[in-house]
């Protein structure tokens, strides 16, 4: 059979050439359906530790952090397991990775129970000098007389060095709307402020962002379409409303800093008139001005069927640039329920694409829009369509593999910044002798620079099994 009529799916069965360049370590027992954000994690010369969470609630419920620690020949040596649910009635949240230096790295779980009237943000910590966790309870609020929760939110500033946490009150239409805010260092854990905000207008907080100055900034929505959006600055000094051109509906805005002063950036629409979508322009917001730089418009998105989400992802700012990844994700079918696999119940099944690279200059204008080629049938969560890395300045891209016309792909490529963004493919192809099929985890990248070995994982597309292998970068 031509390979134009073979399904476009993401595996392949080749044979591995033993040569000195290319490591691959034994598979190894991996949930693909239920463990979750897989990372490579706490990396040196001598090893390296894959991590993943499992959160699942029903009648199979599984809760735990997983760390699985490798040697230089990408052999699983140990795995440290911790954990996390407390009892049957307790529901828990993950709310992410934190490095807090080479050898120690956090959790930040929210765990909460109505039988225990309580909702806790907890931090476990693993320490791969000892091989052990601790934790330390970060928050914790009883429930009210209604047995009726707040919600935590955990945001970390791009630079990696602030955690904000808001703990937002449950309240009626009519009452204040209340939130706990504190933000944290991210080496540390210590405090760097503490503030509780109030709001007695016909407003809500929509999205709660982390500044890289160590600032949360609030997205007040209106209640109704008479008002538009606005921003709120909240500091340890003081808070500061900033104002957004009328009718524009921004959409889930990131931070980013150019020097020492702040810039939001986010998609929007118009929310009045015709409206083409959801992601049909983006923006950059200065905060200290209080204003739009610029609107561009992008028709990238939303001709997409059924898209739901542009993720923006990695952030440079450097050479009078800004250079934002971005992937979207849009729904493609049903899938039997994984919670009640028995009923006859569906969960959505996702895509994620396309994905670019856009380039802004610093006055907002969007420069270059450049399509990244990358796998077209991947399946959040655990597959995403590309992996990135910034090695030496230039934007290395793991695409996996896939089919494409008549051939096989499964290279690298990279982009070079300095050379307008050219594009150059890399000749790697990754080679498995034992006969499996595979389905690569692209966004599973490392780099380690001092010996110029790049690292990626690979599923076992029949089984429950997943292998990590590296290679030269040339």
């Amino acid at each position: 059979m031509k390979l134009k009529h073979i399904s476009y799916i993401v595996l392949f069965i080749v044979s591995f050439l033993n040569a000195q360049n290319n490591i691959k370590g034994d598979n190894f027992e991996f949930d693909k359906e239920f463990e979750e954000h897989p990372e490579i994690v706490l990396a040196d010369n001598y090893n390296h530790y894959l991590f993943t969470v499992t959160n699942r609630d029903g009648m199979l419920s599984s809760h735990k952090l997983t760390l699985r620690k490798f040697d230089q020949k990408n052999q699983l040596v140990d795995t440290f397991v911790k954990d996390f649910a407390i009892d049957l009635y307790t529901l828990h949240n993950f709310h992410g990775v934190y490095v807090i230096d080479d050898t120690k790295i956090a959790f930040i779980v929210e765990s909460y129970s109505n039988k225990r009237k309580i909702n806790e943000l907890i931090k476990y910590v693993f320490d791969k000098k000892t091989g052990t966790y601790s934790s330390d309870v970060i928050s914790s609020h009883a429930s009210t007389d209604d047995k009726k929760f707040g919600s935590f939110y955990v945001k970390k500033s791009l630079n990696h060095k602030f955690i904000g946490i808001t703990y937002e009150t449950r309240n009626k239409k009519k009452e204040p709307e209340i939130t706990e805010c504190m933000v944290l260092n991210n080496s540390t854990f210590g405090q760097v402020f503490t503030k509780t905000v109030q709001f007695e207008d016909e407003f809500y907080t929509d999205e709660k962002i982390m500044s890289n100055s160590g600032h949360f900034i609030f997205l007040r929505r209106p209640r109704s379409y008479k008002e538009t959006n606005y921003f709120v600055v909240i500091s340890k000094d003081g808070e500061s409303k900033k104002t957004i051109e009328e009718n524009t509906r921004v959409h889930k805005p990131i931070a980013i800093s150019i020097g020492t002063q702040d810039y939001l950036i986010a998609f929007n629409y118009k929310d009045k008139g015709i409206r083409r979508g959801d992601f049909g322009s983006i923006l950059l917001y200065d905060l200290e001005a209080g204003k739009i730089l610029k609107n561009n418009d992008i028709e990238d998105f939303n001709k997409i069927k059924d898209i739901e989400e542009v993720n923006l992802g990695a952030v440079f700012v450097e050479n009078n640039q800004i250079r934002l990844f971005v992937e979207g994700r849009y729904k493609s079918g049903t899938k039997p329920s994984t919670t009640f696999p028995n009923s006859t119940m569906k969960d959505p099944v996702y895509n994620y694409g396309p994905s670019h690279l856009f380039v802004f200059s610093y006055d907002g204008t969007l420069t270059n829009n450049i399509n990244l080629e990358v796998n077209p049938q991947s399946e959040p969560t655990l597959y995403h369509s590309f992996g990135m890395l910034n090695v030496k300045g230039e934007y290395i891209i793991n695409p996996g593999t896939y089919y494409k016309g008549n051939n096989l792909h499964n290279w690298l490529y990279k982009i070079n910044p300095n050379n307008n963004f050219a594009i150059t493919y890399l000749n790697y192809h990754y080679q498995i002798s034992d006969n499996n099929s595979y389905k690569f985890v692209n966004q599973v990248v490392y780099y380690f620079p001092d010996t110029n070995r790049f690292l990626t994982a690979a599923v076992v597309t029949n089984e429950n099994k997943m292998g990590l292998l590296s290679f030269t970068l040339e």
